[in-house]
């Protein structure tokens, strides 16, 4: 990994790469005013609508970045991977483009609604451990022994140059963005975009938001190294669990996220809420992260033109309908 001063660099190119490599792969999602956010927070609030992207998050985005760099006989030695849900949908459409299918690792504590979303696809699913955190570092072993491929979510610069799609697309749709708060759990879609966002402005501010059951990243950047910590289950489950001691992701929260911040599962809660009330979208605990992480910074932003990063839809029926009523 190239460090320093070269960094900035190497994620703009990270970024333009994968923008080169998937584009015709990708949705180009939609950037929408919210005139009622805009009201809350005295600022010009738009909302990046990536959980229209492909599989119903941004993490098609790096996935499919991922999977469209391998070789066929890279693909042929087989591929390893682990999710909460979303990246395993990811991985599974990204590799029925190239032709191939991956196995994928997940912990027992699992939504169930996700599970049966992957297994409705047909995946190859692996449940293992208590926890991501097991079930991460399980396939990660497979991988090194069987010889095949891992696919990380975040700790790869391929995935995170993938990710930065959604930045380079937010600056092309509104090039005087002044703000973009993204969803923080491994990093990749924050520090990508983020990345990506610093290189095209240097003022732009980026905001992470990690739920408060697991702010892993947030008390890595604080002390310097990756955290293992006890974490509890959270709507924001997507963004949940322990990070690669080794990622290439806390360099990057470090160097150009200007805050992580924290949100209790009311502040997310209320946000999915707002986000059907006003909006009429159907959002998961870590695709409103970024809307809870306004208001609670509201005063901080007036005037200011702002996005925030709306990442995925992926929420079960019983869950949503217990959060709306």
């Amino acid at each position: 990994m190239i460090t320093g001063k070269h960094q900035q660099q190497d994620v703009r190119q990270w970024v333009l790469d994968a923008e080169e490599r998937c584009r015709e792969y990708l949705i180009e999602t939609p950037l929408e005013y919210s005139l009622q956010l805009s009201k809350l927070t005295s600022a010009e609030v738009y909302l990046k609508l990536d959980l229209m992207q492909k599989t119903g998050s941004f993490k098609f985005r790096g996935a499919v970045s991922k999977i469209m760099s391998l070789t066929e006989e890279e693909l042929n030695k087989g591929m390893v991977s682990v999710s909460t849900g979303n990246f395993a949908l990811a991985v599974g459409e990204a590799a029925r483009l190239r032709g191939h299918k991956a196995t994928i690792y997940v912990a027992k504590n699992i939504e169930a609604s996700r599970l049966e979303l992957m297994k409705a696809h047909g995946f190859d699913v692996v449940i293992y451990g208590e926890e991501a955190w097991d079930a991460e570092k399980r396939a990660r072993e497979v991988a090194e022994q069987e010889g095949k491929i891992y696919i990380s979510p975040y700790n790869d610069p391929i995935v995170v140059g993938g990710q930065g799609t959604c930045g380079l697309e937010i600056s092309r749709q509104l090039p005087d963005v002044q703000a973009a708060f993204f969803a923080v759990g491994g990093g990749g879609l924050c520090s990508g975009s983020g990345g990506w966002l610093k290189s095209f402005n240097p003022d732009s501010e980026i905001i992470g938001v990690s739920p408060e059951k697991s702010p892993v990243m947030y008390e890595s950047v604080k002390a310097n190294k990756i955290i293992e910590m006890e974490t509890f289950p959270t709507l924001a489950d997507t963004c949940a669990g322990g990070v690669d001691p080794d990622t290439i992701t806390l360099e990057l929260c470090q160097k150009y996220v200007d805050e992580i911040i924290l949100l209790t599962e009311q502040e997310i809660e209320d946000s999915i809420r707002l986000l059907f009330e006003h909006h009429r979208l159907v959002v998961e605990g870590s695709g409103a992260l970024s809307v809870g992480g306004l208001l609670k910074l509201k005063d901080s932003f007036k005037g200011k033109k702002v996005v925030l990063a709306i990442c995925g839809r992926n929420i079960g029926l019983d869950l949503f309908k217990q959060i709306i009523a």
